[in-house]
């Protein structure tokens, strides 16, 4: 998808995080000030009941679990705070204590900036890498390079470097293995007998949909993509024996992967191969029309 055709996505999922958020929430000022276009299924009511977070993501491929040949999108809203975006708010809480008021993600976003060996692309409001401790092969992070809480922190030119960031990242998996790479995206299409179909994960962390205003402040908006191929459009990492019981094993480093994903940039393999059959097509006829007037 081009950035054009994902910043929609972008907007009805600040909408709906919108909808869902709590009127006592640190973020009801922002989410109030919003100006983007209303949601185009606007016959969805507001929630009857306060939920606490909202964790909005998406997977690709049959090898996530996928029974549609397309990206599968989903927002589930829970009443507690769930295990995985907790753990990480505990630590960027602990991060700002120690460090008068600065952010985790921000520091980091910037360190990895300079250093480069791990970013795979950047504009002027994102990062997008993939993080040191990485489990997966082709793992990847898009962060926020100023402190942004959520979703409705974002003014319309960050929307749209956000939608070219996603665009970006998910066309370099498409070009690393040229398989339309799976994913669970915490946010990968059609399936060939002969292939996995690239899948993965994508979802969003950010904050709460009620919470105190240090549960709003320590919060740092980001993506994170969740790739299982690991060799080839046929080969997938799987997590057995020791990486269950024990802790993950790398099959290639973080820096070497976003090498991999840093040389994948560009045009989308298939519209070469969309291209090349058309020239084919067009030289063929070419060639027919000559042998009949030979003829």
């Amino acid at each position: 998808m081009t950035p054009k055709e994902i910043k929609p996505i972008i907007e009805t999922w600040t909408n709906l995080y919108t909808l869902h958020l709590s009127p006592k929430s640190p973020l009801a000022k922002a989410a109030g000030a919003l100006s983007i276009p209303p949601l185009a299924q606007d016959d969805i009511a507001k929630p009857s009941a306060q939920y606490r977070y909202m964790q909005i993501f998406e997977n690709k491929g049959t090898t996530m679990g996928c029974s549609n040949p397309h990206p599968h999108g989903q927002i589930w809203t829970t009443t507690s705070f769930p295990e995985e975006p907790a753990a990480e708010f505990q630590q960027l809480s602990k991060y700002r204590k120690e460090h008068d008021g600065a952010h985790l993600l921000v520091d980091y976003a910037e360190l990895e900036s300079k250093q480069k060996e791990r970013t795979i692309f950047e504009n002027e409001t994102f990062w997008a890498g993939v993080p040191y401790w990485a489990v997966w092969p082709f793992e990847v992070m898009i962060v926020p390079r100023q402190h942004k809480r959520a979703l409705v922190d974002f003014n319309d030119k960050e929307r749209s470097d956000l939608a070219e960031c996603m665009a970006e990242v998910t066309r370099r998996y498409d070009n690393l293995f040229e398989t339309q790479f799976p994913y669970s995206k915490s946010n990968s299409e059609n399936f060939s007998s002969t292939a996995l179909m690239a899948s993965l994960g994508m979802g969003i962390h950010q904050a709460p949909l009620e919470g105190s205003e240090e549960e709003a402040e320590c919060s740092h908006f980001h993506i994170h993509f969740y790739p299982p191929l690991l060799r080839s459009a046929t080969v997938r990492k799987f997590q057995v024996g020791y990486e269950m019981l024990g802790e993950p094993q790398r099959d290639i480093t973080p820096e070497q992967a976003a090498e991999r994903l840093r040389t994948c940039g560009g045009e989308l393999y298939r519209s070469k191969m969309d291209t090349s059959l058309t020239n084919g097509d067009a030289g063929q006829a070419s060639d027919a029309g000559a042998v009949q007037e030979k003829q």
